[in-house]
């Protein structure tokens, strides 16, 4: 399943490479503190690369990520062609995964899928998107409390911006290189590592956010499509 887990995290990625966007600079930290009364992001579409990495392979790809507050996310993997090879669509806790190419895709709740190696990132991708520092979070420092998914994280903070957070059962993700846009301070690289040792880079290269995505981004597209349990996507 850690293909699964590579071709789903590619995938969202490429939804949105066709939108046009003024990349912007990053600042740097060192010399910034964020106000405490930043904008929040609400939406959030990038193309990006991503690298995953296990103790037995190693894999990269391109794609589009498309990101919706609290919990809409889409992922769509291409092929060097611009076939589609893979489409993940998240509403709050519902999943499709869809394989055009096998004219087969898979619905049912996040927590259904396969309790296998390399599963386990993408069980948290909600998480590790939001990363806006907790009430009562220093400036600077740590805090540890339930956050939203009702797990306990500890966050780290420098200068009232999220660098890190991690959660009891090992998974960590790192959040650097922030840039601000439209007054909105996002993280442009996430690297997550996974309990059972996965390690996957996500770094976003022409990110636009807060703009009107559409009902039509968070729809799936399953015309032609063989629709299956979740529970029956098979470990490869």
């Amino acid at each position: 399943m850690l293909r699964h887990t590579l071709l789903c995290l590619c995938g969202l990625l490429l939804l949105l490479s066709g939108c046009s966007t003024v990349t912007p600079h990053p600042t740097t930290l060192s010399t910034t503190v964020v106000p405490a009364n930043t904008p929040a992001l609400e939406t959030l579409s990038s193309s990006v690369t991503l690298s995953f990495r296990t103790a037995e392979k190693h894999m990269s790809g391109r794609g589009v990520m498309l990101y919706r507050r609290p919990d809409q996310l889409r992922l769509v993997l291409l092929s060097p062609f611009g076939t589609t090879l893979m489409e993940v669509l998240i509403n709050g806790q519902e999943l499709i995964l869809s394989y055009p190419g096998n004219g087969v895709a898979y619905s049912g709740l996040v927590s259904q899928l396969p309790r296998a190696a390399g599963q386990q990132p993408w069980r948290l991708l909600q998480w590790v998107l939001s990363h806006e520092p907790p009430p009562g979070a220093p400036e600077q420092g740590s805090i540890t409390h339930t956050n939203g998914f009702g797990s306990e994280e500890t966050v780290t903070l420098e200068r009232g911006l999220v660098v890190e957070k991690s959660l009891k059962q090992g998974e960590r993700v790192r959040y650097r290189n922030y840039r601000q846009l439209q007054g909105v301070w996002v993280a442009t690289e996430l690297l997550m590592e996974g309990a059972d040792g996965e390690r996957i880079t996500v770094t976003l290269e022409d990110p636009e956010i807060n703009e009107d995505l559409g009902e039509q981004a968070f729809v799936p597209r399953l015309a032609g499509l063989k629709l299956l349990p979740l529970t029956e996507l098979k470990v490869p």
